[in-house]
């Protein structure tokens, strides 16, 4: 099964997590930019307000066509307990993903908060159906299991 992993980044976790998971299963990376270029400051200052609002960014690239991919897998850090405005950019981004089957996946200090859910929700109002979902939590990202554990995840939706 042909999978996609798009993927937002803040810190650079959510990005070693999608590329080690994608180096195991064989999908096809794409990491979106937000445009607003956070800083650490500006992350919680501005940023923060934005994912708690369901706002959306501006990213890079601006349209992502998922046709030819049977699974598409979507991640991002947690801000305040939600996905960051470039994760609900990246959906709204989707193109040709009806009837796509989808995996929603976090990484965060310490919980995920609603950002799953939310995640989850907003791939099916798109015509997706979620099949998994994964966290990653700083600590279990340190102990380096992280990517083969979101792998199994892509390996189960795409048999489910």
């Amino acid at each position: 099964m042909k999978t996609c992993m798009i993927f937002y980044s803040g810190t650079g976790q959510t990005r070693a997590l999608a590329t080690g998971a994608a180096e195991i299963v064989g999908a096809d990376l794409v990491e979106v930019r937000d445009r607003a270029e956070y800083s650490k400051t500006t992350m919680y200052l501005k940023g923060v307000p934005r994912a708690r609002r369901g706002e959306e960014a501006e990213i890079e690239p601006t349209e992502i066509d998922v046709g030819a991919y049977d699974l598409v897998a979507v991640g991002t850090p947690v801000w305040a307990g939600n996905p960051t405005p470039a994760a609900n950019a990246i959906i709204a981004a989707l193109r040709n993903c009806e009837g796509k089957r989808a995996v929603a996946f976090a990484t965060s200090g310490i919980t995920p908060g609603e950002t799953l859910e939310k995640l989850s929700k907003a791939l099916e109002e798109r015509g997706l159906t979620v099949s998994g979902t994964f966290h990653a939590s700083a600590k279990d990202l340190k102990k380096g299991d992280g990517p083969e554990r979101l792998a199994q995840v892509i390996r189960s939706a795409s048999s489910a």
